[in-house]
């Protein structure tokens, strides 16, 4: 599905907001010292599917030759670490809240996404998650700024999207 660069900016800058609003990929989201960070790999787990939805899609629409193609398949695999946990997740989230399995109301939904630090680390695949979370990260983290690059303008650094 290759694009000319019209397109390929737009599929950029559609990839950059979907990291962006994703925030344990953000780089640009600044936590609390009291916060604990553990509480984000649960989160991005939970976004994975959103991610590697977004990254897909950059991945199939750019040219090769662009700079920023390897990074995406870089971070596509990464971000596929964690997307293969989101099963586990999911269920885990729904014996710990007893959640119904196929629930997908608010309540639910940010029921998997915000879990507290605690309950994370109780996640019996926390430490592949805590791998897996850094991984992509750092991925995502070199990704935005050569899509950055390639857009002209950094979505992350937004007056819009900070708080």
């Amino acid at each position: 599905m290759l694009v000319g660069p019209k397109q390929e900016r737009d599929l950029a800058w559609q990839t950059q907001v979907s990291i962006a609003i994703c925030a344990p990929f953000a780089p640009t989201v600044a936590a609390s010292p009291q916060d604990d960070q553990d509480s984000l790999i649960g989160e991005s787990v939970y976004d994975s599917e959103a991610v590697h939805a977004a990254l897909t899609t950059l991945a199939y629409g750019l040219h090769p030759t662009r700079p920023a193609a390897v990074s995406t398949v870089a971070a596509l695999s990464a971000v596929s670490s964690l997307l293969v946990l989101r099963p586990s997740w999911i269920t885990y989230c729904n014996d710990t809240f007893a959640l119904a399995q196929d629930a997908d109301d608010s309540r639910s939904e940010m029921s998997r996404q915000w879990v507290s630090a605690n309950l994370v680390r109780a996640w019996p695949r926390f430490a592949e998650g805590q791998a897996a979370h850094g991984r992509a990260t750092a991925s995502i983290a070199q990704l935005q700024a050569e899509l950055a690059e390639f857009c002209g303008r950094d979505v992350t650094a937004s007056a819009l999207l900070v708080a």
